[in-house]
């Protein structure tokens, strides 16, 4: 999987197109990002959504609509621009593609955009497609705590954030798209007791209470060589203070005794 964008972060030119190969009845141009030329997700701004997928559950190419609020255009002017270099890459690039020139007029007709023009003062709305495997839709959900939810949640008038997955350009014989889905969805739930995740089971992992888990060896092999090395100099003179010591109160009893065995003996003289 390529890395995730913030569709403020990409940058068009940036996006590499590859010839494109017939793929049943159609033909289909991969497209890339950047040097490495790593598959090209985005992530959306928070949207508004305006399906209910219980709704659209078994259909055979499922939608996802969302409305763009607050009056932040930026990803309909990020979609609006991805739109214009499809069309413009296809031009400078059909004698390649297709063997022929095409001009300007006939592919920009062709085109099926991403983006729809709206009225002035109506919020602008996008679709995106959701991917279907054996008629299941097959899309990560998630909520504002990461965890993982029903893919039914996604209701009409929540508000999601979506990763996109910008494919490439698919070729029909009638017209041709940027063909992108919905790889991940994040749901903004408004229930309360998600502040916490809370397990509902005993879960500790018990340790017996008398039991001495970490003695001094183990404790040590977690210090660096240098610092064991350190500590057992260090314990090592220690050790030759005390036997010092011993040896001098020895000495000094040996000293003494000696000194009263001289005085008895000379007591003993006299």
């Amino acid at each position: 999987m390529g890395s995730i964008h913030k569709y403020s972060d990409i940058k068009i030119n940036d996006i590499n197109f590859s010839k494109p190969e017939k793929v049943g009845t159609s033909y289909f141009s991969s497209m890339s990002y950047g040097d490495n030329l790593r598959p090209l997700y985005i992530q959306t701004p928070k949207l508004k959504c305006l399906s209910n997928i219980s709704e659209i559950k078994g259909k055979k190419a499922p939608y996802l609509e969302v409305e763009i609020t607050d009056g932040n255009y930026d990803i309909y002017d990020f979609l609006l621009s991805l739109d214009d270099k499809n069309i413009k890459t296809t031009v400078s690039r059909s004698n390649e593609w297709f063997q022929r020139e095409i001009p300007l007029e006939a592919i920009d007709d062709m085109y099926k955009r991403t983006t729809k023009p709206f009225k002035k003062g109506v919020n602008p709305t996008l679709r995106f497609k959701l991917p279907v495997i054996k008629n299941q839709i097959q899309c990560g959900v998630y909520n504002q705590q990461k965890v993982f939810i029903d893919i039914d949640e996604i209701k009409e008038g929540v508000e999601v954030v979506l990763i996109l997955h910008i494919r490439g350009l698919k070729v029909l014989k009638q017209y041709f798209y940027c063909d992108c889905y919905v790889s991940q969805v994040k749901v903004f739930q408004e229930n309360k007791s998600l502040k916490y995740n809370i397990i509902d089971q005993y879960s500790m992992i018990d340790v017996d209470e008398n039991e001495d888990i970490f003695d001094q060896e183990i404790l040590d092999s977690f210090e660096p060589p240098k610092e064991r090395e350190l500590k057992k100099e260090k314990d090592l003179e220690l050790k030759k203070e005390k036997i010092r010591k011993f040896q001098e109160e020895i000495d000094e009893n040996r000293i003494a005794m000696e000194t009263n065995i001289i005085a008895m003996e000379k007591l003993m003289n006299n």
